[in-house]
């Protein structure tokens, strides 16, 4: 259960989560608690000792913000040591708490030498972006993350792309036979195609895992066998079943000519969707009826009932019962290009970092990732010690979920 947040109170050990959005405070909320890791403050909910500003790791996402997060510290500390000295007067509660929370004038004025050696220390602040962050502790823990000294950090990867897709294009789609070349062709008209739907999902392939080192010509055919085989479960009695359909309401309408709402079940648009399902039952190789949302959302009992004019009423055959399943069974096939895009994706990332490799260069999202796995690696537990040891205390203030 959530709870309201108490800057004053709230623990500074352990791990804790503090949930906000946009123009809540977060950028004051980090300064309250900063002064109080500065000092000391709070108890059983305090830190075991005060820290200065290179002990207190502060992360956030962008460099502006980690400029603005500077500024503001170090703006609170200068002025909570004022505070404490009495030599300025401020409406500011939470000031007023935390002074108040010291017994006496000398109290006081050890907690304001804090301020001031912090404020003038705060050059020296731990306050990064989580990339900056993550290059610093690779460089100066080289030997337990396995880094290395000599490496280039490359801010613009775009030539490494380009090489790669060009790379994988040559290696992956050239040698296709011409039924594979096809369906490729039917995805990526060209290697800028392939650039283009795939840029982004590179810089993703830690979800999707390490590279599928399957043939495109085999991934090809077996996508397209699973795919035609769920195609053809799927189309079996489709045909019968529509004209079914088509009999049951042909038959009320000859009955009674006014059983149906005229505008929700127009009779040119019923020839076109019973053509169009009836194709498609009948074709192989076709993925989707060629119908409307309409369609799909009026051929189903819910949607017959909906058409009724308002003096009718019948039972609707269990012919209507299947439209929505067929729906969702169809939106739940893989298509090829899915499988098309993981696969050029997971070889042009593997390239880029062959390239990287090759030339000692590596981009921010290698950071990340070579952070983590020095982390879980044989000297990962050296290393992590090490890092708690240099920063006791983390403030994450911000990150991305597209961060690898």
């Amino acid at each position: 259960m959530s709870q309201l947040l108490e800057p004053l109170a709230f623990p500074l050990h352990g791990s804790r989560l503090i949930e906000a959005s946009a123009g809540t405070g977060k950028t004051w909320t980090i300064a309250a608690l900063y002064l109080r890791l500065v000092l000391g403050h709070g108890g059983d909910n305090a830190f075991v000792r005060p820290l200065l500003p290179s002990d207190i790791l502060v992360m956030t996402f962008t460099r502006a913000a980690t400029r603005e997060l500077s500024n503001r510290v170090r703006e609170r500390l200068v002025q909570a040591a004022a505070y404490f000295r009495g030599e300025v007067e401020l409406d500011d509660p939470y000031l007023q708490d935390l002074a108040d929370s010291y017994g006496d004038d000398s109290e006081r004025f050890v907690a304001a030498h804090r301020l001031v050696l912090a404020a003038e220390t705060m050059d020296e602040a731990a306050i990064f972006t989580i990339d900056a962050w993550c290059q610093r502790m690779l460089r100066e823990h080289a030997f337990d993350s396995g880094s290395l000294f000599d490496e280039e950090l490359v801010s613009d990867e775009r030539a490494l792309f380009e090489d790669a897709a060009h790379d994988y294009w040559r290696q992956h789609v050239y040698p296709l036979n011409s039924h594979a070349l096809a369906a490729v062709i039917d995805t990526w008209r060209d290697v800028e195609a392939l650039k283009a739907s795939v840029r982004d999902l590179v810089g993703r392939t830690a979800v999707l895992g390490a590279p599928d080192p399957e043939p495109l010509a085999s991934l090809v055919a077996r996508a397209q066998r699973s795919q035609q085989a769920e195609l053809a479960r799927l189309k079996d009695g489709w045909f019968e079943r529509a004209n079914e359909m088509e009999r049951w309401i042909a038959g009320h309408r000859a009955a009674n000519a006014k059983c149906f709402n005229g505008n929700k079940m127009r009779a040119d648009s019923l020839v076109k969707w019973f053509e169009a399902l009836r194709a498609w039952a009948q074709d192989p190789a076709m993925l989707e009826p060629d119908v409307t949302d309409t369609a799909w959302k009026r051929l189903t009992p819910h949607g017959i009932l909906d058409a009724f004019s308002k003096d009718f009423s019948a039972e609707v055959p269990a012919c209507f019962d299947g439209t929505e399943a067929l729906r969702e069974a169809l939106d739940a096939i893989d298509p090829l290009a899915h499988a098309l895009l993981r696969h050029a994706a997971g070889h042009i990332a593997a390239r880029m970092a062959e390239l990287k490799q090759r030339t000692r260069q590596f981009g921010f999202a290698d950071m990340l990732a070579r952070l983590k796995d020095a982390l879980e690696g044989p000297n990962g537990e050296a290393l992590r010690r090490r890092i708690v040891t240099q920063y006791p205390v983390a403030l994450i203030d911000e990150f991305q979920d597209t961060s690898p």
